[in-house]
């Protein structure tokens, strides 16, 4: 685990070393996504409103200043209503945002006509924009709108043609970061490691004292049955004989004298048939 750290370390101090900002900027239409489409009030009203990536309290997806001077803006809509000049107009809006706004900028809500239109979409230039906005420095649109002129206005799609879309792809900070991000996922794999073995260690303790515990306790119940067993045989032995001994005071003595009395006499007659019989042997 060491080793791993050591190298993720040595990896991030290369990268960090030759690291420095890198983009890729390549030019394509950008078309918002208009999934559900809205009516306009029919006075004046706005049919499309997109918070751009400028403004740092809506941030979208599109980054004004990716427009450039061959880029325009293309709407399609339906419209109800009557007029005798274009149904829409574009209006690029600012306010007091995160960074401080041009002088040259026209006003807060400015309006651009189309340079070209006809009963479903509309052309707006890049000159137009700009002499509308007062300046080509587009970093405090935080808005565009498409609002009617009267009617009421459907707008079904927004497309910027011509825009260089800036896409980070890769930053000496990024870089950091995921390296950090790295060496904290490896140690904490290390922690998590160290701490499932002491649990292992721990889990395998208590299985070797409840083992022991249980061992000894079995041995210590056999030698409490056994011990049992012993008394219970020596208490039966002893009943046993308790049971067949004679009396006090009863007739077993008495048979018991009368018994050694004949033997003795028994013997005494034997003996002396025993004498008589082999006498001249001996004599």
């Amino acid at each position: 685990m060491n080793k791993l750290l050591k190298a993720l370390t040595a990896s991030a101090a290369g990268v960090f070393a030759v690291g420095a900002l890198a983009f890729t900027a390549f030019a394509e239409d950008y078309t918002f996504d208009i999934s559900e489409p809205v009516q306009s009030n029919g006075s004046w009203g706005q049919s499309f409103t997109y918070y751009t990536a400028n403004d740092e309290g809506h941030p979208g997806n599109f980054d004004a200043t990716w427009i450039t001077p061959d880029s325009e803006v293309v709407v399609d809509y339906t419209y109800e209503g009557e007029t005798n000049k274009a149904p829409l107009e574009l209006i690029w809006q600012t306010w007091d945002g995160p960074k401080e706004v041009d002088p040259d900028v026209m006003g807060k809500w400015n309006r651009v006509s189309p340079y070209e239109y006809d009963e479903t979409s509309a052309k707006f230039s890049y000159e137009d924009i700009v002499n509308a906005y007062g300046t080509d420095d587009f970093s405090t649109v935080y808005a565009i709108n498409v609002g009617d002129t009267g009617v009421m206005l459907t707008v079904t799609g927004v497309t910027i043609t011509n825009c260089d879309i800036v896409e980070e792809t890769e930053t000496e900070a990024e870089t950091e970061a995921e390296t950090e991000e790295d060496t904290e996922a490896a140690e904490e794999a290390e922690e998590t490691d160290v701490e499932e073995a002491a649990e292992e260690e721990t889990e395998a303790e208590t299985e070797e004292e409840t083992t022991v515990t249980t061992t000894e306790t079995e041995k210590e119940t056999t030698v409490k049955e056994t011990k049992a067993e012993t008394e219970s045989v020596t208490t039966a032995a002893t009943t046993n004989i308790a049971d067949n001994a004679p009396k006090e005071g009863g007739g077993g003595a008495v048979a018991v004298i009368i018994i050694i009395v004949v033997a003795v006499a028994a013997a005494g007659v034997g003996i002396y048939f025993v004498v008589k019989k082999n006498k001249g042997k001996y004599y």
